[in-house]
């Protein structure tokens, strides 16, 4: 019996670590990291769930739901990752102890003045320390890798070292753009005295994010704080990394359509 030949859609994102990264097209996921010397790449079937059932498809695409499908889905990927959990859970409770300080502190004079600022505004100090981050360790190496291995592909049509050196560490479609509208809902948390905005929040962020993010002055916030805080041009053992991680995952997509097409989305909304 003929084997089903099909085409499928495909839309790569990815995830950047301290020593790799992942990545993730429509059903599988590739995880890959350099150890001495050596890189090492897992693929397996995707853990993100997707509605295969039309109906709740359209629905999960409806205002509102489509939130909490989204946040259901970014925190499945953060529980899929031990590190990323691990890296997720300190956050918070450095957060929580920052917080916790700085009320303590508050009082007058200018120190007293400026804890009860950031007591208030906790989000700068979390800013301030995740784009120190991203900028100067490896995370934002491999974050910049991954971009230009998924961008070297929706160009060319396949991946290549030297393709993915050419291309842009900057991606309309990274998640990272997400940022700005965090920010404004964090600075806008301390004006709003409603218990409730705290999960309200969540909801605005991401339907601000639906609506507003394909926008040409929404990507250009993104862009902008791509290039100068959450990535930095990657050397060659991140973009090797990159590269293999990346071919290793196209490989699983391709052989799942019996042969059929890979249909490359160009790199925008």
């Amino acid at each position: 019996m003929a084997r089903e030949v099909k085409e499928e859609r495909l839309l790569l994102g990815g995830m950047a670590h301290w020593d790799g990264l992942d990545l993730f097209g429509p059903n599988y996921m590739s995880a890959a990291y350099r150890r001495k010397g050596e890189i090492h790449v897992r693929v397996e079937p995707s853990n993100l769930w997707k509605p295969k059932n039309p109906t709740v498809r359209r629905i999960s695409r409806w205002p509102i739901l489509r939130s909490i499908f989204f946040w259901s889905r970014v925190l499945l990927q953060v529980v899929g990752s031990f590190w990323v959990l691990v890296f997720f859970v300190a956050t918070l409770a450095g957060l929580w102890l920052f917080v916790r300080l700085m009320e303590l502190g508050s009082g007058e004079g200018f120190l007293g003045g400026a804890f009860s600022f950031f007591a208030q505004f906790p989000i700068l100090p979390v800013l301030i320390l995740f784009f120190a981050a991203m900028k100067f360790t490896p995370i934002g190496r491999y974050h910049g890798a991954e971009h230009k291995a998924v961008a070297a592909y929706e160009e060319y049509g396949e991946v290549t070292l030297e393709g993915a050196r050419k291309s842009s560490r900057i991606h309309p479609r990274c998640g990272t753009n997400i940022l700005s509208y965090i920010i404004l809902a964090a600075l806008l948390d301390p004006l709003i005295d409603w218990w409730g905005y705290a999960i309200l929040q969540f909801i605005l962020i991401s339907e601000a994010w639906f609506v507003f993010g394909p926008t040409r002055p929404s990507i250009a916030v993104g862009n902008f704080l791509q290039r100068y805080f959450t990535t930095t041009e990657p050397r060659r053992a991140e973009l090797e990394v990159a590269v293999e991680s990346l071919k290793r995952l196209l490989q699983a997509e391709e052989e799942r359509t019996g042969g059929g097409e890979l249909v490359r989305t160009p790199a925008r909304f």
